[in-house]
């Protein structure tokens, strides 16, 4: 008489231990890429928006410069002329600069917003300009804030051409530039504004974070008749 067979000798296959390794490899791969592209992602957009706010704090500042120049004599003596920018080569290593303080030309010190008070910049307001002044002027930098709450940083600095207007005539009229000081002398000027960023304080001095970028203005700035 043959044995009938038990039920308890069933076959009954599961996963071996190879084949258990082989997905947790590769779901770890998978993991891995997929935690590599959001890595890209994340920083890619976070690159984007302090693009954004680089070009928005660019604007502000050509609109501050802009104002000295065209209702006040601040072209005449007012900005500081500053050398050896570091940067690509295709930028000017000789820019202009805030004085400390801007009173003579802002209004008087409730408008003055230049510092050279690093501490008081950390903690101040964030329209507030900090100009690191140095044993030779021409090393003098000025800095405003991109994200004061992340402590991210721009160097603001600008250039100047002088620009000789031909004369134009509407019917009668005449039109021309005038002087910072309000004379008819031909002193409209073509005004280029270079925002650099990211920088941070490191020991209580600006310090560049990583590759520096740069956002380029231009505007003409003089008072016409």
């Amino acid at each position: 008489m043959k044995a009938m067979p038990s039920r308890h000798n069933t076959s009954q296959r599961g996963f071996t231990l190879i084949e258990v390794l082989s997905a947790s490899m590769v779901l770890s791969v998978f993991i891995t890429a997929i935690g590599a592209c959001w890595i890209s992602a994340d920083r890619q957009i976070n690159g984007l928006v302090l693009r954004q706010k680089a070009v928005f704090i660019a604007g502000s500042e050509m609109e501050r410069v802009s104002t000295l120049y065209n209702t006040s004599s601040f072209g005449l003596l007012g900005p500081v002329t500053t050398a050896g920018y570091d940067g690509p080569s295709y930028l000017p290593t000789t820019r202009l600069v805030y004085p400390t303080p801007v009173t003579p030309y802002s209004g008087g010190p409730a408008s003055d917003f230049t510092t050279t008070d690093s501490s008081g910049f950390l903690t101040g307001d964030a329209f507030q300009v900090y100009v690191s002044n140095q044993l030779l002027p021409s090393l003098n930098r000025a800095y405003v804030w991109l994200d004061q709450s992340e402590g991210v940083m721009a160097r603001v600095s600008w250039t100047t051409t002088a620009i000789t207007p031909a004369s134009c005539v509407v019917g009668s009229d005449g039109c021309g530039c005038l002087s910072p000081l309000g004379f008819l002398s031909a002193k409209c000027q073509r005004l280029d504004l270079y925002l650099e960023y990211p920088y941070r304080f490191v020991a209580g001095v600006p310090s560049a974070d990583g590759n520096l970028k740069t956002v380029v203005l231009s505007t003409i700035v003089g008072r016409h008749t």
